[in-house]
């Protein structure tokens, strides 16, 4: 299943792109995550690390690409050694009020479709001033 959500906000596009490239402050937008282990201090290309979701549970991610120009990185996360998981791409566009930050997800159904509402929240607070 491949879905695509967006969500708009009165933060500057610049302010909502560092929320994204800090993996430090995804907690702060993103409800679902108690935690990120990462080495870098901002995403790059070609890197792995780990999300703690809720109850602590981890799931592997691996960075395919981040472009600063356009604003839009590629990423993949997985349970269970990489035996179930989603691929994710992300996107901010600067608008004359604020930003619009796009998601799309792709990946089996039963994983698909429970994160829509969340992903929709934590892209409504990602672009909150």
């Amino acid at each position: 299943m491949r879905v695509t959500l967006q969500s708009t906000g009165d933060a500057p596009a610049p302010e909502v792109w560092e929320r994204y490239m800090d993996p430090t402050v995804w907690k702060t937008w993103a409800p679902q995550i108690m935690g990120v282990e990462y080495r870098g201090e901002r995403l790059d290309s070609d890197t792995s690390g780990r999300v703690l979701g809720p109850l602590g549970v981890p799931i592997d991610f691996e960075v395919h690409s981040v472009d600063e120009h356009s604003w839009t990185w590629a990423w993949s996360a997985w349970f269970q050694n990489r035996a179930i998981g989603v691929d994710l791409t992300h996107g901010v566009v600067s608008r004359p009020s604020g930003t619009r930050a796009w998601i799309t997800i792709d990946g089996p159904l039963p994983l698909v479709l429970p994160y829509l509402p969340i992903a929709k929240f934590a892209l409504g607070r990602l672009c909150a001033q």
